[in-house]
């Protein structure tokens, strides 16, 4: 799969607004793309004030990349891609019933892997 690098700094939601999907603190800091350290498949994205909190169902609470990058590795580690330039659903699934993609707001959108 090809797609964008995913970074630290980039903006998403889960699939039920008003909720950010943030990562806390990235696991590597060697590799960056415009300053930012690039996410990995060792990353964890939080989910915070999902929509579904309000409704009784299972909220978002974390969200796992799917679809990581199969040739681009940091520190031996598959970087995640994005495979649409934002805003577009993210190539990832949240921990909520029934599973759903995040909405990638912001990125980079100049490198890409594969």
């Amino acid at each position: 799969m090809t797609g964008l690098l995913l970074h630290f700094g980039a903006t998403m939601t889960c699939a039920h607004p008003p909720g950010l999907a943030t990562l806390p603190a990235p696991t590597q800091q060697r590799v960056l793309v415009l300053a930012q350290p690039v996410a990995t498949t060792a990353d964890t994205f939080l989910v915070t004030g999902c929509g579904l909190a309000t409704t009784g169902a299972v909220p978002c609470a974390t969200i796992r990349w799917t679809k990581p990058a199969a040739r681009v590795f940091v520190n031996g580690v598959p970087a995640l891609l994005q495979p649409a330039p934002p805003p577009s659903p993210g190539a990832g699934l949240s921990t909520s019933s029934p599973p759903a993609p995040p909405l990638v707001q912001a990125m980079q959108i100049r490198v890409w892997g594969m």
